[in-house]
């Protein structure tokens, strides 16, 4: 790549005031978002020319040591020329019920491993809607996924897990513990997605329903919204949600 393609100065993207507390301003977590989205193979569209003319790309690579993004350059030479001599570009891309928006000044064409890309400066700051319980995957019996709960009165028990989104999970409660009441909130929950790691959330209790209409003896499902998740553990449990969903599309599909 040219040196002078490193020279590009980032951009603060324009939001409206109802999106501002979804805005990511760290750099870590920037490009973390950014890796998610190349890591999910995401289709990322480019808005320029005043939202006129529209390209699709996806991210290739992340540079943190140069603060760039890489993104996919395009068959259409025309409309690579146009986006590139564009003043502003806005990218756009959804995953698993995710919105992620973010805007460049300038956009130049480089190499990389020996072919073309699109290179930009990593924005000031990322837009990441995360709108709870839009999109959750059941999870299959043969997925040992489970949460540990430290109890106030009992000590920690394990529950397994029903079901899981971005915003939250529930719970399956087989013994009717009646430490779960709505509004509980419970720290350093401990849960086990397998093959894609552990991690510590704190939980909120805001849904209690029969785990199984015929039968109210067989439990009840505790559904928990998380708090204050940290972008490691954000980022396992997205993962372990695109896996899930793509075994059971390939399931659905045979």
């Amino acid at each position: 790549m040219n040196d002078d393609i490193f020279k590009i100065k980032p951009t603060k993207s324009a939001v409206i005031e109802d999106d501002e507390k979804f805005l990511i301003f760290s750099e870590t977590e920037i490009i973390q978002k950014l890796r998610m989205l190349q890591k999910n193979r995401c289709i990322v569209t480019a808005y320029f020319d005043d939202g006129k003319q529209t390209l699709l790309t996806a991210v290739v690579d992340v540079l943190p040591d140069k603060k760039m993004v890489l993104l996919d350059y395009g068959p259409d030479e025309a409309m690579n020329n146009s986006l590139l001599s564009a003043r502003k570009v806005v990218f756009k891309s959804q995953m698993q019920g995710v919105t992620a928006k973010f805007s460049v000044r300038e956009v130049k064409k480089a190499k990389y491993q020996g072919q073309a890309v699109f290179a930009c400066a990593l924005p000031e700051d990322l837009l990441w809607v995360q709108r709870r319980d839009t999109y959750r995957v059941r999870i299959p019996m043969a997925v040992n996924a489970f949460c540990i709960v430290p109890h106030l009165s009992s000590s920690a028990k394990q529950y397994r897990i029903h079901d899981i989104s971005v915003g939250g999970l529930a719970l399956e409660d087989p013994a009717n513990n009646q430490e779960f009441a709505l509004g509980a909130v419970f720290e350093k929950c401990e849960i086990t997605l397998p093959e894609f790691g552990t991690g510590v959330i704190t939980l909120e209790v805001r849904s209690i329903f029969p785990a199984g209409k015929e039968n109210p003896k067989s439990g009840r499902k505790i559904g928990c919204l998380f708090h204050d998740i940290r972008s490691d553990d954000d980022a396992m449990i997205q993962r372990f949600i695109h896996s899930i969903d793509s075994q059971l599309r390939k399931i659905d599909d045979y």
